[in-house]
């Protein structure tokens, strides 16, 4: 396997399973440049697939008639992978399917607040935005002189909902789910970016994402937000994430993920998922960040550590130590991206693998 990234001390690059690294140019802030290097690895080495990992899935989705016609893209159409990225665009993608929402609304800048309607309180956020970035609970009648405008980059409202989250993981072939994960959200940075992953069974869950997966015959990795909500535990979906998402940690190599990458013409195989009662957690980011009172969902400090003690780090792997022995080198990478771009340790980690709905052209 060949791995590439724009960060000079990848983990990924001392495993075991990766037999080439090459370093590349942030997609973020050299998408044109990226996709040429990547293509170019691409044909030198032939490579048969290509599987992004985080937001460059929508730049490479923009370019892939840079990509050489024999190398498969394990993405979606731009259209599709755009629609589902974009937040506003997204909840309105579900009132067209039929499939209940709560209320939303676009907000461009401050001079869309006196418009707003929501009699209760609003979450608001970014349309190209992620878990490491702020998410804003906003008061009906707030004013909100302090919105940026951004055309390119507008603001979604959503009523704010509260009750018990989940997210998704799935890997998807036309249509159809391949493997699935399930996972509450235990410990998360600001309630939005998990730390831990706990496999859970939730039909419902499953079968929701099975049946949008079908109607947008959607190709590539994919990850939903979830809230159940009330007595009747009403299901909602708060935003979707086109690509690959954390949930992928909570699977290990005997169970055969990889194979979910290739797909299978046998319409009756049974769809993938993690071990029954896999806890996983990312040790360092739930030292620096799980024992926080935001971050713990409400759960005591006592139940933190025996959380903590009771799942295992998804760096560190028996008979594949080097990523985790070096992930100091790679933490010393992703601290000086911090210093050069600004932002704090949480947005470092994929800054330069962000998009934020920039077009790209040849």
């Amino acid at each position: 396997m060949t791995t590439v990234d724009s960060i000079p001390v990848a983990i990924s690059r001392f495993s075991n399973s990766v037999g080439e690294f090459h370093r590349v140019p942030p997609p973020k802030f050299e998408p044109l440049e990226y996709c040429r290097a990547l293509a170019r690895i691409v044909e030198e080495n032939d490579v048969d697939m290509v599987i992004p990992v985080h937001e460059e899935t929508d730049i490479i989705a923009m370019l892939a008639e840079l990509f050489p016609p024999t190398c498969r893209l394990f993405l979606s159409d731009f259209d599709i992978e755009n629609r589902l990225h974009h937040k506003y665009e997204f909840q309105e993608l579900l009132v067209e399917l039929g499939i209940p929402t709560r209320k939303f609304a676009r907000v461009a800048g401050p001079e869309d607040a006196g418009s707003l309607d929501f009699d209760k309180p609003f979450a608001l956020k970014r349309c190209y935005s992620r878990g490491s970035q702020k998410v804003h609970k906003v008061q009906p009648g707030d004013p909100l002189t302090w919105l940026e405008h951004d055309e390119q980059n507008p603001w979604v409202a959503q009523e704010w909902v509260s009750g018990d989250k989940y997210c998704t993981y799935s890997v998807c072939h036309e249509g159809r789910i391949y493997a699935h994960a399930t996972y509450p959200v235990d410990y998360a940075i600001d309630g939005s970016s998990c730390l831990n992953f706990r496999s859970v069974d939730h039909p419902r869950i499953q079968a929701w994402v099975a049946d949008i997966v079908k109607r947008v015959n959607f190709t590539g990795q994919i990850g939903f937000d979830f809230i159940e909500d009330g007595p009747d535990k009403d299901l909602f979906c708060i935003e979707c994430n086109p690509r690959a998402t954390s949930g992928i940690m909570m699977f290990s190599p005997e169970d055969g993920v990889d194979r979910a990458f290739l797909g299978t013409s046998d319409p009756d195989a049974e769809i993938i998922t993690p071990a029954p009662g896999v806890d996983k957690m990312i040790g360092l980011g739930m030292m620096l960040y799980g024992w926080r009172a935001p971050s713990r969902n409400g759960r005591s400090f006592r139940q933190f550590a025996r959380d903590f003690r009771g799942a295992s780090d998804v760096i560190t792997r028996s008979g594949d130590q080097k990523p985790a022995v070096l992930l100091p080198l790679a933490y010393a990478g992703i601290l000086r991206s911090c210093v050069k771009y600004r932002v704090g340790l949480a947005e470092g980690f994929m800054h330069d693998h962000e998009w934020d709905g920039l077009r790209i052209s040849l």
